[in-house]
């Protein structure tokens, strides 16, 4: 497939991440640990099911391939999903989705702190820039509303483990068929949230009607079409390139809140934003 094909994938992924957290907004009252499980574990059985009668065959060539790597993708993606939920509710959309999308940044420092990559001095200066302005969103935003910092450490959180994810799933990628892995991995991924409900104490929160809709939906757009796709894009993209183009998540969630929320953040969160921006498109240059 010609790189465009992959590229393409990349900003389909990153137009669907843009709804996540808007959908997240309106399941007032339902807790992270429970919006991560439904999320994942009704796109998970549904691309499973689909998997086993399809691609049988694949499935289990990935699982002999790839037997602990698939665990930990799925381990890993659930904890980007919960912090991510966490930041999305305690602090506001734009800071949530501009922070976790650190996360190219993020992917090129591990990588080059494990000797897989070299970045040019122009990748410094991004990352440099991308810190600085993800600090001067968190003060802006610890200044003007109660608790906003503590949504910004989660969101930051988010990015790092999305980052550990695309770095070990550039490998597993290049050898297996989207279509059987993808809906296992999912599983997976519900496991340690459901896990961690309960030994927690609280369990899982019995969701309503309405509620049900949009956990239905998070599961749809976001996560079968959103991170299926930036999974995908990783056969011909490196992990930092695909995560670079989950950028349009913010831009697409500030407007999907200030249209639907009435959400619209101060100057010095939108000045943190554009540098991290800034930073991030240095990064992938």
């Amino acid at each position: 497939m010609p790189r465009l094909f992959y590229v393409l994938q990349g900003v389909g992924a990153g137009f669907f991440f843009g709804t996540a957290s808007i959908f997240v907004r309106f399941l007032t009252g339902v807790d992270a640990f429970t919006i991560v499980v439904f999320r994942v574990l009704v796109a998970g059985l549904l691309l499973s099911v689909l998997a086993a009668f399809f691609f049988r065959s694949d499935v289990v060539k990935a699982f002999r391939s790839f037997p602990g790597e698939i665990p930990l993708l799925g381990l890993l993606l659930s904890f980007h999903f919960i912090f991510f939920v966490l930041g999305v509710q305690n602090t506001s959309v734009v800071n949530a989705t501009t922070l976790v999308n650190t996360t190219p940044a993020m992917a090129l420092a591990i990588g080059w702190g494990l000797g897989w990559t070299r970045p040019s001095n122009l990748n410094v200066v991004g990352l440099v820039l991308a810190v600085a302005g993800s600090a001067t969103m968190a003060l802006g935003e610890s200044s003007g509303a109660g608790g906003g910092l503590l949504g910004n450490v989660y969101a930051v959180l988010g990015a790092f483990f999305w980052a550990l994810y695309l770095v070990v799933g550039k490998r597993v990628r290049q050898e297996v068929n989207i279509f059987a892995v993808f809906g296992p991995l999912l599983l997976f991924t519900s496991l340690p949230a459901l896990a961690a409900a309960y030994l927690l104490g609280q369990g899982l929160y019995p969701p309503n009607l309405e509620q049900t809709l949009f956990l239905l939906a998070l599961a749809l757009f976001p996560t079968v079409l959103g991170h299926g796709l930036q999974f995908s894009s990783l056969r011909g993209l490196h992990p930092y390139q695909a995560s670079s183009l989950a950028l349009l998540e913010p831009i697409v969630a500030a407007l999907l809140a200030a249209v639907l929320l009435a959400e619209v953040a101060g100057p010095v969160t939108y000045l943190g934003a554009a540098a991290v921006i800034l930073g991030i498109y240095l990064v992938i240059r």
